[in-house]
């Protein structure tokens, strides 16, 4: 009787431990599980993020190559509209005499883009000389002047950024010679002779060539970096004066007189447009461009320099 009685009492107080042990167990678990869920949330979500940031990139750069820069003046002459040249005059410095010769008559001009160069002849028809003037953009005057150098009619000059020199065309009466010219001293660094007679040369530095005019019409070359002939056009007179040339990587500029115009080609000797220059009273010499910046230098007793404006005609 007394056994029965003690299993009695033993029998709940054993069930009690056992169900007081089991619920911690089971809570522990869920803790874990709910943590491994929002740490998988949070992956997901970075995940998310990168690849949004991935595809922002991605458009932004796309964004970057629509939005190259254009030249004005190319996106003029590709527009297919009708245009025109206006001209605003910059300065005007006066010819001079000097050791009693009066070298009165512009004639080639270029730029490096820090200065221009402008050649002043003497007019004589043999043993000619030319003084070259030095003048710093946006200035009014010349900061140095060349003495007398034996350059026949200097009838064009171009700035070579390779060899870092001046290269002068002699035209009449050497219509073959060339002549180098230190941009710093002005004076004559050597010569050489081309195997055709010109009146015009403008080297492009993008190229790494040159545009050549034959003399004696309009036809025109373009030269390798030797100056020797790669490719000859033969293109449609306007009947004007050839004078100076300039040029860019896509097009090349002739400046006309008698009517004041500038003829111009691409590279394939295709002609783009002859535009009217709002020039008059004096004879424009030669043509360039600093940057998208473009001038022509008339003479009328000295050097007349104009800045030209490509616009729509209206």
């Amino acid at each position: 009787m007394k056994k029965i009685v003690c299993l009695f009492i033993l029998l709940p107080l054993l069930f009690a431990a056992a169900c007081a042990e089991r619920p911690a167990a089971s809570t522990e678990t869920t803790a874990e599980e709910t943590t491994q869920i929002i740490t998988e949330t949070e992956t997901e979500k970075e995940t998310e993020t990168e690849t949004k940031t991935e595809t922002e990139t991605e458009t932004e750069t796309e964004t970057e190559a629509v939005t190259e820069p254009v030249n004005p003046v190319h996106g003029l002459l590709e527009s297919g509209r009708e245009l025109k040249y206006t001209a605003k005059q910059k300065f005007l410095i006066s010819a001079e005499t000097k050791d009693g010769t009066y070298y009165k008559q512009l004639q080639g001009g270029c730029t490096d883009g820090e200065y221009m160069y402008f050649a002043m002849n003497d007019t004589k028809s043999e043993n000619s000389y030319t003084l070259i003037y030095k003048v710093k953009v946006g200035e009014k005057k010349a900061e140095k002047v060349s003495e007398p150098l034996q350059l026949d009619h200097a009838n064009d000059i171009t700035y070579n950024e390779k060899l870092d020199t001046l290269i002068v065309v002699h035209n009449a009466p050497n219509k073959k010679k060339l002549s180098y010219v230190d941009k710093e001293t002005l004076t004559v660094t050597g010569t050489t002779e081309l195997s055709f007679k010109t009146f015009c040369l403008q080297y492009c530095a993008e190229r790494d060539q040159y545009v050549c005019g034959k003399a004696g019409g309009q036809n025109f070359y373009i030269l390798d970096a030797d100056l020797n002939p790669v490719t000859f056009f033969e293109v449609e007179s306007t009947g004007y004066t050839t004078q100076g040339v300039d040029c860019d990587e896509k097009y090349i500029y002739f400046v006309q007189y008698n009517k004041n115009v500038v003829v111009i080609y691409d590279w394939d000797g295709n002609r783009v447009a002859c535009i009217d220059l709002a020039i008059s009273g004096c004879e424009p010499e030669n043509i360039f461009h600093v940057g998208t910046d473009f001038y022509v230098s008339c003479s009328q007793a000295g050097i007349k320099l104009y800045q030209i404006s490509l616009k729509v005609k209206s």
